[in-house]
């Protein structure tokens, strides 16, 4: 009987388990924080997350960590494919990270290798401060010595969990832009956590919120002078004048002025640059690059590309805009607007009309000096340009004999013949491009041995065809210009910095371009290389696109988009005879009418009433 007993009493525990359940598991102030975060800004767009363990000094991890990371392994959404690391990785292991730290000595024991892969993603970093710090002081302190690895880490979508002893949940994020502009990392409390809720809504503690302001501060800008995309109304070497930041426009102008209108930085404007591409040219130049590689300049703007070999050194912004790259050649003139009237009749026609005519007037004088004892030569060379140009003469100008106005009227029947063909023939001429045909591709250009001026050697042209050069697009336009038609002269450009020069030089420029593209060219703004105003620029530019505002832009600067160049490589097609069909019915049922009448008329003298009639 007692063993029974001893049953029901190991019995007791279960039954009591059954009839009332365990209390779950209480989650931790700052988890639950960190939980919701991750379900608000990381579960709707991610399926990777991952969490980094750090504990300073290869130290073993604290009993207070190791709850805080079992809690997050359990209640992290099953949607989210978790990668967990107790050691340093040796690179950013996903786009969003959660780091559960003890110090900054364990933060700080991050080396992450950015490579150029890297400097295209953007990360986001949500650190969990576990040791809850003894005052307001030590807090801070500890923060900011995380914020700035984080700045050496070239992130700043960065959030800061710590918890107080009353349970409260502080969430803080660094800037580094403010009122001073001495770039240092201050810490802004954003939000707060307690009893189950955030104080503020959501964008508060957006990971990409933090620099949405640069507080004023100015930034050095060099721009490679390039209309329509960059231009200066005024005198660009002079300082005053460079400030005032109204005379900046173009495309490009017109969007890094609205960019500081929204992150609130001021425009400081360097001297225009050049691009100093090729190293082959020994020269000395500094231009754009270097003032953003080894100078104070943060942004450089100027028909930037997105895929030029220098782009490694540099990081730049999404495209916001995209041209063709072509190349330019010198229009050569068919014939002018005079010389088209000739173009129907070939030279030998032309030297036969002359002599015909000439022969006309010898002839006629010849005989009226015979006849009469004297002659006209000009009235005579008059007449028979008249009846050449089809006009009629005065009844008194017509010969009297009957052989010499059989000579007339065959002289007039040919006349009308060549009248008709030259009218037939020049309407085909009118219809023909004004220029001769232009080389169509790249392949006819190194053919017929055009020499490229470029400011650096490309492998699409080969180098014994290439000539180098310093000058910008508009130096080496005027340059083409300068040497004619002649000159087998060639040099590439935008497409809208060509029509632009057309357009300012509508009466002297004869520049077009050939009608194969070497490629499209997609339009970014440089940054210095890890730049933290990367993907803020990215962000508000891909806003700026989608909202209509560039594309204003574009239609304000660049005429290319609406215009045709002067040369067209066009073949003249026949006109159908399908397309006289209405000329050929009228003029048939005319010559029908007219044959009807010739014979009535020849009836009407043998049929009395019908001569009545016509009469």
């Amino acid at each position: 009987m007692l063993q029974y007993l001893w049953i029901l009493m190991a019995l007791r525990s279960p039954a009591m388990g059954a009839v009332h359940p365990p209390e779950p598991e209480v989650i931790a102030p700052l988890v639950a924080a960190a939980l919701e975060i991750l379900d608000e800004q990381v579960r709707p767009s991610q399926i990777t997350l991952a969490v980094v363990e750090l504990t300073a000094g290869g130290r073993h991890r604290d009993h207070r960590q190791e709850e805080l990371m079992t809690a997050i392994l359990k209640a992290v959404d099953i949607e989210l494919a978790l990668r967990t690391f107790q050691q340093p990785p040796a690179e950013v292991p996903a786009s969003h990270v959660v780091f559960l730290v003890n110090s900054a000595q364990a933060f700080n024991t991050l080396s992450f290798n950015f490579t150029d892969m890297h400097s295209t993603r953007e990360y986001n970093f949500l650190i969990l401060l576990t040791r809850r710090m003894s005052s307001r002081a030590e807090r801070i302190q500890v923060l900011t010595e995380i914020s700035r690895t984080c700045v050496r880490f070239h992130t700043v979508n960065v959030l800061l969990l710590t918890q107080k002893r009353n349970g409260q949940v502080l969430i803080y994020t660094y800037c580094l832009y403010n009122r001073n502009c001495d770039l240092n990392v201050t810490l802004e409390l954003i939000d707060r956590y307690q009893n189950g809720s955030f104080r503020h809504g959501r964008q508060a503690r957006s990971f990409d919120r933090a620099l949405s302001s640069l507080s004023g501060c100015s930034v050095r800008v060099s721009w490679y002078p390039l209309a329509p995309y960059v231009s200066f109304e005024g005198n660009s070497s002079d300082p005053a004048e460079r400030a005032e930041i109204w005379r900046l426009t173009g495309i490009d102008g017109e969007l890094i002025k609205l960019l500081a209108q929204i992150f609130r930085f001021r425009i400081q404007l360097e001297e225009p640059c050049d691009k100093c591409l090729s190293p082959d040219i020994k020269d000395g130049c500094s231009g754009c690059f270097d003032q953003v590689m080894y100078s104070n300049s943060s942004i450089l703007i100027g028909a930037m590309s997105g895929s030029h070999q220098h782009r490694s050194q540099f990081s730049f912004t999404c495209s916001y805009h995209q041209s063709s790259l072509v190349f330019i050649t010198h229009m050569r003139e068919q014939f002018g607007a005079v010389a088209q009237l000739a173009v129907p009749f070939c030279g030998t026609v032309w030297l036969a009309l002359v002599l015909s005519g000439v022969l006309v007037v010898l002839v006629v004088g010849a005989r009226k000096r015979i006849v009469c004892g004297e002659s006209d030569m000009a009235r005579h060379g008059l007449q028979v340009l008249t009846t050449l140009m089809g006009n009629p003469l005065e009844a008194r100008s017509l010969p009297g004999s009957c052989r010499t106005r059989i000579l007339y009227v065959t002289w007039l029947l040919l006349v009308l013949v060549l009248r008709v063909v030259y009218q037939g023939k020049l309407f085909d001429s009118f219809r023909l491009p004004y220029t001769k045909p232009q080389p169509a591709g790249i392949s006819e250009l190194i053919r017929d041995n055009y020499t490229l001026i470029s400011q650096e050697y490309v492998e699409y042209y080969p180098r014994r065809l290439t000539v180098l050069t310093r000058n910008g697009s508009t130096d080496r336009f005027d340059y083409m210009q300068g040497l004619g038609e002649e000159a087998r002269i060639t040099t590439t450009s935008l497409i809208a910095a060509m029509s632009y020069y057309n357009q300012r030089h509508w009466s002297t420029s004869q520049l077009t371009h050939i009608r194969e593209h070497i490629y499209n060219y997609q339009l970014v703004i440089y940054l210095r290389r890890h730049s933290l105003l990367k993907f803020s620029f990215d962000r508000k530019i891909k806003q700026l696109f989608s909202a209509g505002i560039i594309g204003y832009f574009v239609r304000e600067f660049d005429s290319s988009q609406y215009s045709d160049p002067y040369e067209e490589d066009y073949k003249v097609s026949p006109i159908p005879l399908e397309a006289f069909c209405g000329l050929y019915y009228i003029s048939s049922i005319l010559l029908s009418a007219a044959v009807a009448a010739f014979f009535l008329e020849l009836l009407s003298q043998r049929i009395n009433w019908l001569r009545r009639l016509f009469e």
